[in-house]
């Protein structure tokens, strides 16, 4: 199944180009893709089109306004609804485990805990929920959300697409 998601994955990238790279982010973002493995789409999709500097950092912005406005999304949701809004959403699965946890380190560590779990891949997202429950200001959840999305993802690229130029 993995295979297939990637596969389809790339088509959308390689046929749309950026603004795909923005959709899928933003549905990764959302929980909604948390199947994608954005690790692989974003190196992988520079790779694949030998990107240019200038056109790698681009990417980096446009994936990371991505998947920032995805977390903005769910914030946003658990802020105006609440967490059983967020498990309406179609494809989304929070379970009451993730949702502890993600309560937990809001709470003991905030906008900080914010930047911890956009490292960390697979629940980067769910710590919006209870950001957005709480109040949290807005301004701050998407500039926590934003940079270190943008320093993930300048990890994920350097490691990635230099290992590929130093091999080829």
């Amino acid at each position: 199944m993995i295979e297939t998601v990637v596969d389809a994955g790339y088509s959308f990238l390689l046929s749309f180009g950026l603004p795909a790279l923005f959709v899928l982010f933003v549905v990764k973002g959302a929980i909604i893709g948390k199947l994608f493995p954005t690790s692989v789409f974003l190196p992988g999709y520079l790779v694949a089109i030998s990107a240019s500097r200038r056109t790698i950092v681009l990417g980096i912005l446009v994936a990371s306004v991505g998947y920032a406005c995805g977390q903005l999304l769910i914030y946003w949701v658990a802020a105006v609804y609440g967490v059983d809004a967020v498990r309406s959403i179609p494809r989304v699965t929070v379970s009451d485990e993730q949702l502890d946890r993600a309560e937990r380190l809001f709470h003991r560590y905030s906008g900080a805990g914010i930047v911890v779990t956009n490292l960390v891949p697979y629940v980067g997202s769910f710590i919006m929920i209870p950001a957005g429950i709480a109040g949290y200001p807005v301004s701050r959840a998407a500039f926590y959300a934003f940079t270190s999305t943008v320093v993930n993802y300048v990890l994920i690229v350097w490691v990635v697409v230099g290992s590929v130029r130093l091999f080829t």
